[in-house]
């Protein structure tokens, strides 16, 4: 009985998670396109920078940030740099405005500025072809005779190419040149025709510190030295480890400070490498602030500052929407005023940079953990700055309600930043846009026109979405990327697939519950057997096993379980490939009969089946069968 009992209690432990996943899948499904919470109400910005010290300390302290480093700009001047908690925690050095961080993707900007420094002495063009420039750089791009990749699309992300993979992260070595790792960070694949949708990645800067190298002739770190950062005064930037700041270099940490980070020497030093002090890295707003002059001396013209700043290569920038992602510098709208910069993450560090044009106005926030709270302390940075801004009022455009209803219903992304997880953003990645009082609410949240099917958040100074109808679709263009509405058809069989798929989940969980007592006693021998029931079981789990493997690798494994052959990664591997295989028994299992068995048996064993192959089929168009996630 206790041997009974405790077999019993297996399989309801399993049964139960069958059943948890099944409803994870249906509200997943249902509710993820439903209302999302009303966002509690911030509080007023910092009367003072004294009560904003405060505040960035208590912030830190509560989000167990190790240490982080401050620097905030206003009339032009930094006003504040400080350093808060500890580089090391373990020898309880303190981090100061001499403390270096890593700056992570914050290094694209300075490639960009680099790439118009080229542009303005005629050196380079950004309608310049990448095949003119690097012929001997492989890629696959199927519109290269009309639509060639060009300069402008590596560095805005426009060219089509998959962001880097988990591999590629783990690629290191201090004294690699560029000329090897744009070999290495491939291969390249134009998903889409470049300069129409904007996806993110890490490759297309590398590609592009690997042009200036060739159009200047010096090292990529050579040129930024001479001709950016030791004018500027940023002794501090190096994009290696040197011994001149190894010294004052922090320690990086994850899991809330208790596991101390490696320091990755990436190949890919224009998209991610850089390391500096917060001061130092000051000079970067101060010099856009100044449209591109600082301390008398003038590294940019105006007119390349705000082309920095000014999204061209898509359709949406080409439909009107000028906020956005542009040459390395993103838009980041506050309530009054309009910030740019840009924001990072490498090795456990994390770090943002902001500046308001005419403001005179920017900061720059670095933290050694990545964690949300470091990001927010830029939020709370960027409001005490517009305190005193002028209110910014958006001009309502009237949209008639028939081309209203024309934008609404549901959107999922076409522009993921790597295919494979194409697949993730399909089921649990959709957002809502419905009409409500002749407004537009997209996520539950007021839109204004502006005009153009232009729209922008009520609490925000700049618009952030643009509807586009291209043939029969309608296309939803963001700062970073870009959404398709689902048509009603395809959106009615999702669902009608997820609810098979559900049924059949639950039952086999259910049903399971009723034949294994049987099969334990030996009474499944004159009701049809045990295979007619035990396949559509393994089937199911197997979809079960595929789904839970896939979220905890996204979302909770190392980088080193992903981007090198693991335990983890070929357990996914396996399960990709019994579900086919698993499906396929369980109907032939069906197919040929148990007349001793009930109709439940029978049934169940059916659905199992055809839900099983339609989640296989569904892994299948994602490439999902037999993916490795190391390549």
């Amino acid at each position: 009985m206790i041997r009974y009992c405790t077999f019993l209690l297996i399989f309801l432990g399993v049964a139960l998670n069958h059943c948890v996943a099944a409803m994870a899948v249906v509200v997943g499904f249902v509710f993820a396109a439903s209302a999302q919470a009303a966002e509690p109400e911030k509080p007023k910005p910092a009367a003072s920078l004294e009560e904003l010290d405060k505040r960035l300390a208590e912030a830190f302290a509560k989000g167990k940030v190790p240490g982080a480093s401050v620097t905030i700009v206003e009339g032009g001047q930094i006003v504040l740099s400080k350093g808060y908690g500890f580089a090391d925690i373990k020898t309880k050095r303190p981090v100061t405005p001499e403390t270096v961080f890593r700056a992570g993707s914050i290094s694209k900007s300075f490639t960009s500025i680099a790439v118009m420094m080229l542009v303005e002495e005629g050196k380079l063009n950004l309608d310049a072809k990448l095949a003119d420039l690097m012929p001997e750089l492989k890629y696959d791009n199927p519109w290269e005779k009309t639509d060639p990749i060009r300069v402008v699309h590596l560095i805005e992300h426009t060219t089509g190419f998959d962001d880097i993979t988990f591999r590629h992260y783990l690629l290191e070595g201090k004294d690699v040149p560029l000329s090897e790792a744009v070999d290495k960070y491939g291969p390249y694949t134009s998903r889409w025709k470049p300069g129409t949708m904007t996806s993110y990645c890490n490759a297309g800067p590398v590609i592009a510190g690997r042009i200036i190298e060739k159009v200047s002739g010096q090292k990529f770190q050579d040129f930024i030295a001479s001709r950016l950062t030791g004018p500027l005064g940023m002794e501090s930037a190096y994009w290696t480890r040197e011994p001149q700041i190894s010294d004052r270099l922090s320690k990086s940490y994850s899991d809330g400070g208790a596991k101390e980070e490696p320091f990755v020497e990436i190949l890919g030093r224009p998209a991610g490498s850089l390391n500096v002090t917060s001061r130092d890295l000051a000079k970067l707003p101060l010099l856009m602030l100044g449209r591109g002059t600082l301390d008398g001396r003038t590294y940019l013209g105006t007119a390349s500052v705000e082309r920095i700043e000014r999204p061209e290569s898509n359709d949406g920038a080409r439909a009107g929407l000028k906020y956005g992602y542009g040459l390395g510098n993103m838009i980041y709208a506050g309530k009054k005023g309009l910030f740019f910069g840009h924001d990072g993450g490498i090795d456990g560090f994390v770090s943002k940079y902001e500046y308001a044009p005419g403001q005179g106005a920017g900061f720059v926030v670095m933290g050694n953990l990545g964690a949300s709270e470091v990001f927010a302390a830029g939020d709370e940075i960027r409001s005490y700055l517009e305190r005193n801004f002028p209110e910014s009022m958006a001009v309502t455009v009237p949209l008639a309600p028939a081309e209203l209803e024309r934008l609404t219903g549901f959107y999922q992304s076409i522009t993921p930043r790597q295919q494979k997880l194409a697949v993730l953003e399909s089921i649990f990645s959709w957002q809502t846009a419905r009409a409500k009082g002749g407004e537009l609410e997209f996520n539950d949240t007021k839109r204004i026109h502006i005009g153009n099917n232009i729209f922008q958040k009520s609490d925000k100074a700049a618009p952030n979405i643009v509807f586009v109808p291209k043939g029969d679709d309608m296309l939803m263009f963001t700062a970073i990327g870009a959404d398709r509405k689902v048509p009603l058809a395809e959106l009615v069989s999702k669902a009608a697939l997820a609810a098979v798929y559900a049924l059949a989940l639950v039952l086999t969980a259910l049903y399971m519950l009723i034949w294994i007592p049987s099969a334990f006693f030996g009474r499944l021998r004159e009701r049809g057997g045990l295979t007619i029931r035990l396949l559509p079981w393994l089937a199911m789990l197997s979809t079960v096993a595929v789904t839970g493997i896939a979220i905890f690798s996204f979302a909770g494994a190392s980088l080193d379980q992903l981007g090198k052959p693991s335990p983890l990664g070929w357990a996914l591997y396996g399960a990709t490939l019994a579900t086919p295989a698993l499906g396929v028994l369980t109907l032939l299992r069906s197919a040929m009969g148990a007349p001793d068995a009930n109709i439940l048996a029978r049934g169940v064993a059916w659905l199992s089946g055809m839900a099983t192959l339609a989640f296989a089929g569904y892994l299948w168009s994602y490439g999902w069968i037999g993916m490795k996630l190391w390549e």
